[in-house]
């Protein structure tokens, strides 16, 4: 949906308004990117990691619940400087 109202609003906007709206969106898909990509290693672990350490998959369970929430205000304070 991000993508769809970027669009609408860089066709009609100027040059510097579309910066600022693709700087907007790129750090709201960031934000999604870095809360699915460790779930989704979390699920590849649990579902072809049956001979893994239990280690792995404690240290992907780690990352899935502390990764996310320490970059998401990192990445919007960079992007919103």
């Amino acid at each position: 949906s991000y993508i769809l109202i970027a669009k609408a609003v860089v066709s009609t906007a100027s040059p510097g308004e579309r910066l600022k709206v693709l700087n907007n969106c790129l750090s709201h898909i960031l934000a999604v990117l870095i809360l699915y990509i460790p779930m989704l290693g979390l699920s590849m672990v649990h579902r072809f990691g049956k001979h893994a350490s239990p280690l792995v998959h404690v240290l992907m369970a780690n990352v899935y619940l502390l990764v996310p929430p320490v970059l998401n205000p990192i990445i919007y304070s960079i992007k919103t400087k």
